[in-house]
């Protein structure tokens, strides 16, 4: 029977999603954004923050309650050295001072599976999605930075993962290279998963205005290449980072390059390569998606998919990317200079030549169509 007032649903994340800087962040927030649009009553669940203050979601169409559990831990020796997911997935008495908030939705979205233990307490006829940003089990091995941190963390994020999957009525998958592995590496139907990709809020053509870019770093305009990576501060982005700066810079001396977002905030002091600008305010991307610049994506570990190279292409960006970072992207190959990092030297000696983006192609990536594409679940679930 049709519900006879708007679908509640609770979205519970295991991390602050504001300031909305970071690709997970901004997947929750846009989604959620896109559901209340479609007419959904969400409601976001995260642990408190300092930095999440009202007043950066006072006017959104969702609400935010945040459980007054700080993770000290998790907050002191976030990715140093072992990975938040796995520090964030102890939390004696959560699910007490969570309890008033598990209550009363017709559905219950959990986006990483640190908090398996919450979606285990509710009632058995709650409606469980797990809404997977990546392969957690996999992507948790790959930021870890040595053998003993994989080895205390594997059992741990599988087990977990293994819980919310087999406790959760339905999956969403960010690729069909995703929805493939959890079948591989748990006892899932395939029928069980949906892949709803990373997406896209708007389309913008190629820029033309310098102005800010040469105010806020005039050497510059020395450079007639100009190349832009952008991140946030996550293992897999650091070793991006540390790339630019030990090898790709130092041989192409001609070319400027801007390291945009978090992922540059422990490099900023090191000058080693004149040619490589940081800047870490992870909201003045656009400044950079202008003529001469092509966005890079010389990554080869993490999980999911690269939400930077959607910002890239909507923003009509040329893009130059490994093979790893086109992972759940391979209808944009076409439109994007593929290569190894080993020859990442010589895709950039004409960045030009590199394809502009098709428009059009990127508009099923639009988060109000991956909202929909929620929606037709969540609906069939009530």
């Amino acid at each position: 029977m049709p519900l006879d007032r708007p679908l509640r649903l609770l979205n519970v994340v295991p991390y602050p999603v504001f300031p909305d800087s970071a690709g997970g962040k901004i997947r929750v927030v846009q989604l959620s954004r896109a559901l209340a649009r479609a007419g959904v009553d969400v409601t976001i669940l995260t642990p408190w923050h300092p930095r999440q203050k009202p007043s950066l979601y006072e006017h959104e169409p969702f609400r935010l309650r945040q459980v007054p559990y700080p993770f000290i831990l998790p907050l002191l020796f976030t990715d140093r050295p072992l990975p938040y997911q796995y520090l964030s997935s102890f939390h004696p008495g959560l699910g007490w001072l969570a309890a008033s908030s598990l209550r009363g939705c017709d559905i219950y979205h959990f986006e990483h599976p640190q908090f398996a233990a919450l979606a285990c307490q509710l009632p058995a006829d709650a409606n469980v999605i797990y809404s997977s940003h990546n392969v957690e089990h996999d992507y948790v091995m790959q930021e870890c930075r040595s053998e003993w941190t994989a080895r205390v963390a594997k059992a741990r994020v599988f087990a977990l993962e293994k819980s919310l999957l087999e406790r959760s009525q339905h999956v969403f998958a960010v690729s069909q290279a995703d929805k493939d592995r959890f079948a591989e590496l748990y006892p899932v139907a395939g029928g069980k998963i949906t892949v709803a990709p990373n997406g896209i809020a708007d389309l913008q053509p190629l820029g033309t205005d310098q102005t800010r870019v040469l105010q806020r770093f005039p050497q510059i305009a020395a450079y007639p290449s100009r190349a832009v990576y952008s991140g946030s501060d996550v293992e897999h982005n650091r070793v991006t980072v540390r790339f630019i700066l030990d090898e790709l810079a130092p041989v192409r001396p001609d070319i400027a390059f801007v390291v945009h977002g978090s992922c540059g905030r422990q490099f900023t002091d090191i000058g080693r390569s004149p040619n490589v600008f940081f800047d870490t305010d992870p909201f003045r991307f656009d400044d950079y998606a202008v003529t001469g610049f092509v966005g890079i994506n010389p990554v080869t570990t993490g999980g999911g998919t690269n939400l930077k190279l959607l910002h890239y292409l909507s923003r009509g960006l040329p893009v130059v990317s490994t093979p790893f970072g086109m992972r759940g992207h391979e209808d944009f190959r076409h439109a994007v200079t593929v290569c190894e990092l080993a020859d990442f030297s010589d895709a950039l000696k004409n960045p030009a030549a590199a394809l502009a983006p098709d428009l059009q192609m990127l508009e099923k990536y639009r988060w109000d169509s991956i909202a929909r594409t929620m929606l037709t679940v969540y609906e069939r679930l009530t």
